[in-house]
């Protein structure tokens, strides 16, 4: 996903003084920003103060007319979603939601974020529903061409194949790579992404070195991957990532959306910095 966090000189010097009264940083019609929260998302998504207050200023914003336009998401509308995120990366929901807890993601968390999402959605809704005209393949293949670098993935992956009916041994497994785990049959290979199937991809791209992937529904049954290194990096033909640059620009065009609205929400507010 693209994610255009935002820039404003107007909180530089605000930012560059780390004392601040009661442990606020800003106030937003009243609901109060703390360092603590401050610090947490700095950290988090490794930005400045300034990218940070930003972010949460826009969050507070967009949570107050939540509440105010009594935006409301059900069970059923979570589980859609969660279903739907998992399909659209080729995997199977508990593939999904196992590859986001070995990144810290709980399923209540997940269930939370995908609420707040929802929402959030729901919000934007009426500003984001006319089509774009200028998505269109000629348009498409100029994005492409001229952002490389956001559908790069690694050239070649050496990693260890786990295979078993067993899942409790493949997380025993996935206590000790080296370990010989009775019913587990493991296999070392090395792979070019060309011969990797797109989902496959997808989860070897989002799990760090050194680390296994969650345990995946594979044709001889159930299997894991232990990456030991991915190299080099490789631009696939346009045709491969097609609707990934789609996506992309979709996405592009509704931040541009999101972006104005929260615009005009911030001059409307009344925000208090507190230095």
């Amino acid at each position: 996903m693209i994610k255009n966090l935002i820039f404003t000189a107007l909180f530089l010097a605000i930012c560059a003084d780390a004392r601040y009264v009661g442990g606020l940083v800003a106030t937003v019609d009243n609901e109060p920003i703390t360092t603590y929260e401050l610090n947490n998302i700095m950290k988090k998504m490794n930005i400045n103060k300034e990218e940070a207050l930003n972010l949460l200023i826009r969050d507070k914003l967009e949570l107050a007319q939540i509440k105010k336009l009594n935006i409301t998401v059900s069970e059923f509308e979570i589980d859609q979603k969660i279903a739907q995120l998992a399909s659209s990366n080729n995997m199977s929901v508990n593939s999904f939601k196992e590859l986001l807890k070995s990144r810290g993601t709980s399923e209540a968390k997940l269930r939370e974020d995908m609420q707040i999402s929802i929402k959030k959605e729901k919000l934007y809704a009426g500003i984001l529903n006319t089509p774009n005209q200028n998505i269109t393949p000629q348009n498409a293949k100029r994005f492409y061409e001229n952002n490389p670098s956001l559908f790069l993935q690694f050239d070649k992956v050496s990693l260890i194949r786990y295979l078993s009916n067993d899942a409790n041994a493949l997380n025993l497994q996935a206590k000790d790579y080296k370990s010989n785990i009775k019913g587990v049959q493991k296999e070392s290979m090395t792979l070019s992404s060309s011969e990797i199937a797109p989902g496959l991809v997808y989860i070897f791209n989002n799990t760090p070195n050194g680390q296994f992937t969650p345990i995946l529904e594979g044709p001889a049954g159930l299997e894991r991957f232990y990456i030991i290194a991915k190299n080099g990096s490789v631009l696939p033909p346009f045709e491969v990532v097609e609707q990934a640059v789609v996506n992309a620009m979709v996405e592009q065009e509704r931040e541009i959306a999101i972006m104005d609205y929260f615009n005009k929400l911030k001059v409307k507010a009344n925000i208090k910095y507190i230095k």
